[in-house]
């Protein structure tokens, strides 16, 4: 859920309902207190959300923890062109985010180099631009999710997710506080488990990255220690002209799917 200005347009392109830059945000934060409202909506199916800091002014941290679950924070200003973090301010971000009731917070690099000579420099410094702020918010309480994503559609997208687990190895190796890894699902079964022998891994999510629904839960199903971090598959073919009744059953659908396919041994 944690869709801010940028993305916001795309969310209600695809919800299928008129938007202005004066009202986006709005839009967007009804469209996901919808979801919420959802009997489906719970804590036996979904253990936390990632929101936005407008979602948070607008109420949406009580109303989740009404339902049993927990919320994560979006904390990152969106990334560079080489997919490094914009600077921000970790600091004031984790005092906000411990002010408003959430647990941890998630910070979203992009893996998209062109070539492979690229990859090799890119990749290390975007796991250690994550590992290094994790630590700072790992040391204040909350849980950092670790997102360093790679491009579904990138042409070497096997041989960037080698470079990137080997690099994850590398940091966690000498890692000392906790987080959890948010990565794109691989090409290979199981392929980031062995990340879950490091004591600092509290566990692996998988995002949908731009599969559809179906295809990201047949991928996830061969990740037996991952579990579902989607954001637009959980809210595939929700619409605005959708009945109260027929909203909710398409989102129990769509969890019930996500659901079953992310069946973790060490949850």
């Amino acid at each position: 859920m944690d869709n801010s200005g940028g993305s916001a347009g795309g969310v209600l392109d695809a919800y299928g309902v008129e938007w202005n830059d004066a009202n986006k945000i709005d839009l967007v934060h009804e469209f996901r207190m919808r979801m919420i409202a959802a009997p489906a909506f719970n804590s036996n199916n979904i253990w936390a959300a990632i929101v936005y800091r407008a979602n948070v002014e607008r109420g949406i941290v009580e109303a989740l923890n009404a339902k049993g679950v927990q919320v994560f924070l979006k904390i990152d200003q969106g990334v560079k062109s080489d997919g490094t973090l914009q600077l921000f301010d970790v600091g004031e971000a984790v005092n906000y985010a411990v002010r408003n009731n959430c647990v941890g917070t998630k910070m979203r690099s992009v893996i998209n180099p062109v070539d492979y000579q690229t990859a090799i420099t890119n990749i290390k410094q975007i796991v250690e631009q994550q590992f290094t702020i994790a630590k700072f918010i790992s040391d204040k309480g909350l849980m950092p999710i670790v997102e360093p994503e790679i491009n579904i559609h990138h042409s070497n997208k096997r041989t960037l997710e080698y470079m990137l687990r080997e690099e994850l190895k590398h940091h966690l190796d000498q890692y000392t506080g906790k987080c959890i890894l948010k990565l794109t699902l691989p090409e290979e079964e199981n392929y980031y488990s062995d990340l879950l022998e490091y004591d600092a891994v509290e566990k692996i999510v998988a995002l949908s990255g731009g599969y559809t629904t179906d295809e990201a839960c047949q991928r996830l199903s061969q990740q037996k220690n991952m579990s579902a971090s989607f954001s637009r598959a959980t809210s595939e073919g929700l619409t605005y002209n959708l009945t109260d009744a027929e909203f909710d059953a398409k989102l129990e659908q769509n969890i019930a799917k996500i659901k079953a396919a992310s069946k973790c041994e060490f949850i």
